[in-house]
């Protein structure tokens, strides 16, 4: 049997292993939270002005022009941390959308205390499709190894059509949508571009991730189409970007 020739997502994140391994001995950091962040952003410069700009104003990725008739969308939304911060701060309604069943379970629990969030046990990208996901909790994703060799766990998930889903909620516009699902935000955003979905929300705090095939390319081509509608408001470079409505 012809082994598997390695992805250039998988060629890239083995050729930055041994950074990774420097930095870790370098920062010295007992196994949590932090280190498990910094680890997956590989230790990159724009993450420490992120957790600077985080320091300085803890708010800042929950700040927006919203209010309780406000209509949010959280694409990957893990646990619900951040669609809880929004709720208790805004009011607004949220939709929030988690394929990884670990994590869905824990956000389902959190909807039945809150009333304006409505969980949705599916992944949001540009064809409605089953597919296999790598479980790793900060990153799980369809587009890493799922054949288990490597020790980390994997489910079949369900992944929708944005566009079929706008309609199928009755969404009209979006007031906020925050974007973190571990390299399907090029396929969610280029269909959006696509279904002309792109200018019916007002603002996006996205997090579009490095280590993906045609990653800087599609990026770039994301937000030249986001620049004709959108202002970039700030921008760490492939941690998070806020746009908003011009």
């Amino acid at each position: 049997m012809a082994l598997k020739a390695p992805s250039p997502y998988e060629l890239k994140k083995a050729f930055m292993y041994p950074r990774k391994l420097y930095m870790r001995h370098r920062e010295n950091l007992e196994p949590g939270f932090l280190r498990s962040a910094l680890e997956l952003h590989y230790y990159r410069p724009a993450f420490y002005d992120w957790m600077g700009a985080v320091h300085a104003n803890p708010q800042l990725l929950y700040e927006a022009d919203i209010n309780a008739d406000s209509v949010v969308i959280d694409a990957g939304a893990y646990t619900g941390e951040w669609a809880q911060d929004i709720m208790d701060r805004y009011g607004a309604t949220l939709h929030a959308f988690e394929p990884d069943p670990r994590n869905f379970k824990q956000l389902n629990r959190r909807a039945q205390q809150n009333d304006t969030l409505i969980p949705y046990r599916y992944g949001l990208g540009d064809k409605t499709e089953t597919v296999q996901m790598a479980l790793e909790h900060l990153g799980s994703s369809i587009f890493t190894d799922t054949s288990g060799a490597n020790g980390v766990p994997s489910a079949e998930v369900e992944i929708r059509d944005i566009a079929e889903t706008w309609h199928s909620l009755g969404l009209d516009r979006v007031d906020l949508m925050k974007i973190n699902i571990e390299g399907a935000e090029f396929p969610l955003l280029e269909r959006m571009i696509e279904t002309r979905l792109l200018d019916k929300v007002d603002c996006y705090m996205i997090q579009f991730h490095e280590w993906h095939p045609g990653a800087y390319q599609r990026r770039r081509r994301i937000r030249k189409a986001l620049a004709r509608t959108h202002t970039l408001e700030w921008d760490y470079h492939f941690v998070w970007e806020k746009w908003t409505l011009k």
